[in-house]
């Protein structure tokens, strides 16, 4: 407690702890109040600076990407102490329920996943996702779990080998990190960097289990400029792909952990 409370005594402004919102072995995760603004505030634990995660980059992206209005507002960043704070989103956690009319929220959520991957990416940012690739092979050379990374580097390799453009992706997409309300807010860019349009796609389909019906609407509201991309069974492999991610992810962080 003695750390946490000299890390928000070395913030300038004013600022209030709320409750918890989340813990995990990379950061503590606060609802606050910051200057009189309802806010979010992430501190930082060791596990993350020993990851691919660069917390200066996150800051320069949500920067260059306030134009979209698809993000929380970035309000203060200090990297090498870990500590970030955004402007708290108020809205609800969507649900794509099998049966329901989901199609408008469906539509929508593709029509905001297309503005994502058609935004430039931003200048001077960092290819998140190929320098986590990279640290996880390290971490798991002259382990058991080797032969699982090698399956997910090859299935990867195999599935961007497709002719479809890389484009500027979340990278992290799930139900806890979106929120709506009136239009969809998109959480924890920590991530977000270069990728194949699929990956964030797939997250979409595998977090909320989507139907083909639904896809369909997802698809619609993305715009349908390449079909290939919604195509069910090319889904399906990525989903076999993010499965394989999840599971290094778990092994790399386990293995990070034990050496701090």
């Amino acid at each position: 407690m003695e750390s946490l409370l000299s890390k928000v005594e070395s913030i300038p402004g004013t600022i209030d702890l709320e409750e918890k919102l989340s813990s995990s072995l990379i950061s503590h995760v606060y609802a606050c109040t910051f200057n009189q603004t309802k806010a979010v505030i992430r501190f930082d634990l060791p596990a993350a600076f020993k990851l691919a995660i660069d917390r200066k980059n996150e800051a320069n992206i949500l920067k260059n990407i306030i134009h979209l209005d698809l993000s929380p507002t970035l309000l203060y960043s200090d990297p090498l102490a870990g500590i970030m704070i955004w402007e708290y989103v108020h809205g609800t956690k969507p649900i794509f329920n099998l049966g329901q009319s989901n199609s408008f929220l469906l539509k929508e959520l593709g029509r905001s996943l297309s503005c994502i991957h058609a935004s430039p990416i931003p200048l001077n940012s960092k290819n998140i996702f190929k320098n986590s690739m990279v640290l996880y092979e390290s971490l798991h050379d002259d382990t058991p779990s080797k032969i699982l990374f090698k399956k997910a580097s090859d299935l990867y390799n195999e599935l961007v080998d497709d002719g479809v453009k890389m484009v500027f992706s979340h990278n992290d997409l799930h139900h806890e990190n979106l929120i709506w309300n009136s239009k969809y807010y998109f959480l924890d860019w920590e991530f977000s960097s270069k990728n194949h349009p699929c990956f964030d796609i797939a997250s979409l389909v595998k977090s909320f289990q989507l139907s083909e019906y639904q896809i369909y609407d997802l698809a619609k509201g993305y715009g349908m400029v390449n079909y290939k991309i919604f195509d069910v069974d090319v889904l399906n492999k990525w989903i076999i792909f993010i499965n394989f991610l999840e599971e290094i992810w778990k092994f790399s962080l386990t293995k990070i952990s034990k050496n701090i």
